[in-house]
């Protein structure tokens, strides 16, 4: 039996396997000073953690700009930078500059350890030295009024760098959603200010302290170090922290007949869409799921999930209480004030007790009575809020058939038309139709959800299918087709001599030939390969037949 030695050498107050790797504590630090862009939390991210956007924080305890910590990380060499966020934004550093290895086109800050605690040179954000020192300092304030229940004017920002002026600094609001911001110049290394109204006709009162404040003799003014340019998260007025109200969301889960599950979460624009941070709870276990979240003045998606995203709503696109974005559809709503949502069933925008049970309905139209050409046929109706292109149907087998199944509530009446492209083309109805209603001017087809179900083919703009296979047999001349499928010619066979009408369209209901035929046998040799409607009219009646050219 062979024996494997395994050395280690005591090295800076830290074992080292020698022939392997190193573990050592590194100490990273990066200046933030110079960075203009609002941010919430500094990571490093690199090759020791997987690149991780959120597993090594970095923080700023005296708020002097600068972020740092400390980790074990076995290795003898890293790749790594500096990243916001989980990865909202990262450092973009130069190839080839002095701190900096680049490898597969990826440029990202590189060091080598030798077994040693170690702490890294102090770096500006996305450069290899230290930040140089700002002399004038751009800082730039924000604060949220829609809380305010005063009358003002103007809002302006008053402290130490200007004298405490009440109208010196003015914030606008450009884009009228009632947060104020503007931009100073100081020298200043720290400064103490507060939001003030009409030149100190109104100013914020801040509790002596709070999180943002320093107390100075009688005065509690908010506080900050300034090393660098900085601009300062959105602010309530009277608050360390932005505004918020507390927003109670509701879900009844009595008629959710899906697979089992543990527990209901909300997510949306607010939470990041995280999957399992907002739970709801059932406290009384009567099936209804709630939670109250604070969350800022603004307008929301969301949507209910369960344990997670292992299940979640599939909400009906135009419907009352959603929106779509990007093709997805979430349940919206604007936040005013302290809101209440009401309880809503699973999958629904109104109570359990008014929902209506589910139709998943089939609607089919036949083209061939379209007469232009078109890239996509849409189902649009008072169930999709008339959208447009958001309803395409499908013709799989290449029958000219179009179909799109669609879940409903069984005891509905619905309102619907076919259209071309979404609205560049759609079915025009004269009004009195058997299949039509006229509502406001509007006349579209109609009908009444009675549950699941598959609507008959019917004909674009007609209310009955396309006079096609049914009028096949025509006993006075008994019309054949043949060969068929033609590799270009094809011959009409019939019990009289008489001239022929015939028209043919292709797939998308475009006519490509018409013309009259005596000798029955038409040449389509000229046309491109594939299916095709071929139309024969003699005296007595017409003929549809399709036909297959391939060659």
């Amino acid at each position: 039996m062979k024996l494997k030695l395994l050395l280690f050498t005591m090295i800076g107050g830290c074992f080292q396997l020698l022939n392997g790797q190193s573990t050592q504590d590194v100490t990273f630090k990066v200046n933030m000073n110079n960075y203009t862009n609002s941010y919430s939390k500094v990571y490093v991210s690199g090759t020791f953690n997987s690149w991780s956007g959120n597993s090594n924080e970095l923080t700023d305890a005296n708020q002097d700009g600068i972020y740092e910590g400390t980790f074990s990380i076995t290795a003898d060499s890293i790749e790594f930078k500096y990243s916001l966020d989980n990865w909202s934004t990262s450092e973009s550093l130069t190839a080839g500059s002095s701190c900096t290895k680049t490898t597969s086109g990826f440029t990202n800050r590189f060091e080598k350890f030798s077994g040693s605690a170690v702490t890294l040179s102090t770096a500006c954000y996305g450069e290899c030295g230290n930040c140089q020192t700002i002399t004038n300092k751009n800082i730039t304030f924000s604060v949220n009024m829609k809380q305010y229940t005063g009358s003002f004017t103007k809002v302006y920002v008053s402290g130490d760098f200007n004298s405490w002026s009440g109208n010196s600094n003015e914030l606008t609001d450009t884009d009228g959603d009632k947060i104020y911001t503007g931009t100073i110049t100081t020298s200043k290394d720290s400064i103490e200010w507060k939001y003030t109204l009409d030149n100190w006709t109104g100013q914020e009162s801040l509790t002596a302290g709070s999180s943002c404040t320093k107390t100075t003799g009688q005065y509690t003014n908010r506080f900050s170090l300034i090393s660098g340019n900085k601009t300062f998260e959105t602010v309530c007025f009277n608050a360390c922290g932005n505004c918020t109200n507390d927003v109670t969301f509701s879900v009844d889960m009595n008629k959710y007949k899906g697979a089992s599950f543990t527990s209901v979460y909300v997510n949306g624009t607010f939470n990041g869409w995280c999957g399992s941070c907002n739970v709801l709870t059932d406290d009384n276990k009567d099936g209804v799921w709630e939670v109250t979240l604070p969350l800022p003045q603004d307008s929301i998606e969301f949507k209910y999930t369960l344990d997670g995203w292992n299940a979640q709503e599939s909400l009906q696109e135009g419907s009352s209480c959603t929106k779509t974005t990007a093709g997805y559809t979430n349940r919206f709503t604007k936040i005013t004030g302290t809101t209440k949502m009401s309880t809503v069933c699973w999958e629904s925008c109104v109570s359990c007790a008014d929902t209506k049970a589910k139709a998943n309905v089939n609607f089919r139209v036949d083209v061939r009575g379209f007469g232009g050409s078109f890239t996509n046929i849409n189902l649009n109706g008072t169930f999709n809020n008339w959208c447009g292109a958001c309803a395409v149907m499908t013709d799989d087998n290449k029958d000219s058939i179009y179909e799109l199944s669609i879940p409903l509530f069984a005891g509905d009446t619905i309102e619907y038309k076919f259209t071309a492209d979404g609205w560049t083309n759609d079915e025009k109805f004269s009004g009195g139709e058997s299949c039509t209603k006229t509502t406001g001017g509007f006349t579209n087809r109609y009908s009444v959800v009675s549950g699941d179900s598959t609507m008959p083919v019917v004909c674009w703009a007609k209310c009955t299918a396309c006079n096609t296979a049914s009028t096949e047999n025509i006993t006075s001349e008994n019309i054949k087709l043949y060969p068929n499928p033609t590799t270009g010619l094809f011959h009409i066979g019939m019990n009289s001599n008489s001239t022929l009408e015939v028209v043919v369209m292709n797939v998308q209901g475009k006519q490509v030939f018409k013309n009259n035929v005596s000798n029955n046998i038409l040449d389509i040799s000229n046309l491109a390969d594939g299916l095709y409607f071929v139309k024969i009219k003699t005296a007595n009646g017409e003929f549809n037949k399709e036909i297959i050219l391939n060659r």
